[in-house]
């Protein structure tokens, strides 16, 4: 399950609102900061770098790495908990066979994958092998899709650099008066504020932001194999509950405690 990440457009529109407000108060307003080539040389160019940077799969999973920016998987550690413990009990009541139900009804599709192979009787060794392949082939998604922002961001600076050094030849190539001077500087120089630009709102933010929800996810899914794991081995429910709150934070721990609480009560 994925829910909409609301933070990352938020903070999008927020960094460009800030930024236009602040140009609009200064003289000549946002026109002069405008400028196509510039944009062309700073964008593109780094994106090109993007293009010989990375082999052609990589970059084709540039649209769905933006998606991932502004969804959020569902990694409620809390909630599994207390889903391997129903599990549980209900397996060491009735056998293996009396969760089928519970597993069809399961959403999330890592832990129902888990469930069926040991649900089908492949041997708890498979079971981990064929769930942390899945897992290693995840991370690598994150982390592939993550540096390719992060990359894009280090070279839009350069690439910025770049098309200021090109205007300052330009403007040099062909001194007029102090105004044509003036107006050629600043020409020149919005290369390198694009630069800044694009890699601190969106490029580098992008890439963090991927990498963040990689590791939660990747740490979520560590918890689902090692609740499958305890199931396979036969562990008491107790045994199970305490093996996966070892992977809960101090404020999911206390929710957690607190949720029991409440329901002994």
């Amino acid at each position: 399950m994925k829910k909409n990440d609301i933070l990352t457009p938020i903070g999008l529109v927020l960094a460009i609102g800030f930024i236009f407000f602040a140009i609009a108060q200064g003289k000549g307003g946002v026109g002069m900061f405008i400028d196509i080539p510039s944009f062309f040389i700073t964008v593109g160019g780094s994106f090109a770098a993007v293009l010989i940077t990375f082999d052609l799969d990589t970059v084709k999973r540039i649209p769905s790495a933006l998606k991932m920016s502004i969804v959020s998987p569902s990694v409620n550690k809390v909630d599994l908990v207390d889903q391997f413990k129903e599990l549980s009990k209900t397996i060491r009541k009735d056998g293996i066979l009396a969760i089928e139900q519970q597993v069809a009804e399961i959403e999330e599709p890592f832990l129902k994958k888990g469930l069926e192979l040991i649900v089908d009787g492949v041997d708890a060794e498979s079971v981990k092998e064929i769930l942390e392949i899945e897992l290693n082939e995840k991370e690598k998604v994150y982390g592939s899709s993550s540096k390719i922002f992060k990359l894009w961001g280090s070279y839009a600076p350069a690439f910025g650099m770049v098309g200021t050094l090109i205007g300052l030849i330009q403007m040099l190539s062909d001194m007029g008066s102090p105004d044509d001077i003036a107006s050629g500087m600043s020409t020149a120089l919005i290369t390198t504020l694009y630069g800044a630009l694009f890699t601190n709102m969106i490029f580098n933010p992008i890439g963090f932001n991927i990498e963040s929800k990689g590791e939660k996810e990747i740490e979520y899914l560590e918890m689902v194999v090692c609740g499958l794991q305890s199931i396979q081995n036969g562990d008491s429910v107790r045994a199970m509950e305490e093996k996966l709150i070892t992977h809960l934070n101090e404020k999911d721990r206390k929710a957690y405690y607190e949720n029991s609480s409440s329901e002994v009560a």
